[in-house]
């Protein structure tokens, strides 16, 4: 199981205090790409070969709110994969452990030419048995 710490920072917090809802997707982000590293790929090598993990949906509900420097972790888990598609769930949890919220992204692999595409086998193979087989 992989956790992402971050502090939440005075500029990802709104009017109220509270942590914008916006900072989850980039704390989404964040965590989904040091996931990636954490199981020994990489992002920008993946980008270097010509492909990319578009993001076509986000979603997020939000269950309580996070405050101005409280530390959270994101548990990230790769749910489905099939070389072509990709989702990553997410949980985010308060420094008491409770969950705050609980997401998704779903990507699919694009070219340079933002083309609908499939990973190189070598980054497949890698992912099936690296993260699949350990998540």
């Amino acid at each position: 199981m992989f956790f992402y710490k971050h502090r939440v920072r005075y500029y990802e917090t709104d009017k109220m205090g509270v942590a914008h809802h916006s900072s989850f997707v980039l704390w989404f982000e964040n965590a989904r790409v040091e996931f990636l590293r954490h199981f020994g790929i990489d992002y920008k090598g993946i980008e270097d070969k010509g492909f990319n993990l578009a993001v076509v949906e986000v979603n997020g509900r939000f269950l309580k709110p996070v405050f101005f420097d409280e530390l959270i972790s994101v548990q990230v888990n790769l749910a489905k994969f099939d070389g072509v598609y990709a989702k990553f769930d997410y949980k985010v949890l308060n420094e008491k452990g409770e969950t705050v919220v609980r997401g998704y992204t779903k990507h699919l692999v694009v070219n340079r030419d933002l083309k609908r595409s499939k990973l190189p086998e070598d980054i497949i193979k890698k992912i099936e048995k690296s993260i699949l087989k350990k998540s």
